[in-house]
């Protein structure tokens, strides 16, 4: 899948996390819990929700970096540091330009979410590093060598050039 197919599917993971986002937000402020206080709540719920979608569909094929417990570390990590950039947001939208509650926290999330994906791409989902039988390695310092491949000898031909094709006679 391409970056440009991931940044989809990330989207839509996300878009469908703004139903349980939403649902917990509404469901906490209508029984009287502030809403700084239910915007947290509501945020660790879409991030479970989101984290499983995204790491089911939109990163199934990068997984072998960590473990998944680890990659569940990573991204509540992520989305919480994100939520701490959210919430003076959150409070700017709502105290100073009266916006609704709900309304505030999906600005604050669509304002996120790119730079979300772009560490979720980056440190949660590396893209897997070029196997071993694709490098050749020079006397353990770490270089690749960008040497040729090893060619065949060349043939006696009778002709003064050097042919490097295959030779028809079996190698001593």
């Amino acid at each position: 899948m391409n970056r440009l197919w991931r940044l989809a599917g990330f989207g839509l993971a996300g878009a469908s996390g703004l139903l349980p986002n939403l649902a917990v937000m509404w469901l906490l402020t209508s029984l009287g819990t502030h809403y700084l206080a239910a915007a947290v709540a509501a945020t660790e719920v879409a991030i479970v929700w989101n984290f499983v979608l995204i790491d089911l569909w939109v990163y199934r094929r990068r997984r072998t970096s960590a473990r998944w417990p680890m990659r569940l570390t990573r991204f509540a990590v992520l989305n919480n540091l994100d939520l701490a950039i959210r919430l003076p947001l959150l409070t700017l939208l709502v105290g100073t330009f009266r916006l609704h509650e709900l309304a505030a926290n999906l600005v604050t999330l669509a304002a996120a979410f790119v730079l979300r994906f772009a560490v979720t791409e980056r440190f949660i989902y590396r893209a897997p590093r070029a196997t071993a039988t694709l490098r050749r390695w020079r006397g353990g310092g770490g270089v690749a060598s960008t040497r040729a491949p090893a060619r065949s000898a060349p043939r006696a031909s009778g002709h003064k050039g050097l042919s490097y094709a295959p030779s028809a006679r079996p190698a001593p």
